[in-house]
């Protein structure tokens, strides 16, 4: 003959396998974000100074060669 056992109650154990899930996925979530705000402020960091930016050219550079100009249609 086959025992019929009633089945016990394990509901405490999924929620804490879900409760620790959770808490998985949150500290991703935050470390994650806590690494995009910290690589933010490094890249400032290692930018250089306004003191130490070459300075630009006071006159324009000399104009290149241009295409020919053609005749614009007009109408009659």
């Amino acid at each position: 003959m086959v025992q019929n056992v009633e089945p016990r109650g394990r509901e405490w154990i999924a929620f804490l396998a879900g409760a620790v899930a959770m808490l998985a996925v949150a500290l991703v979530v935050f470390g994650w974000l806590r690494m995009r705000d910290t690589a933010g402020s490094l890249r400032a960091e290692m930018a250089l100074p306004h003191a130490e930016l070459p300075s630009l050219p006071s006159q324009p550079p000399p104009e290149g060669p241009h295409p020919p100009r053609l005749p614009l249609p007009v109408p009659k």
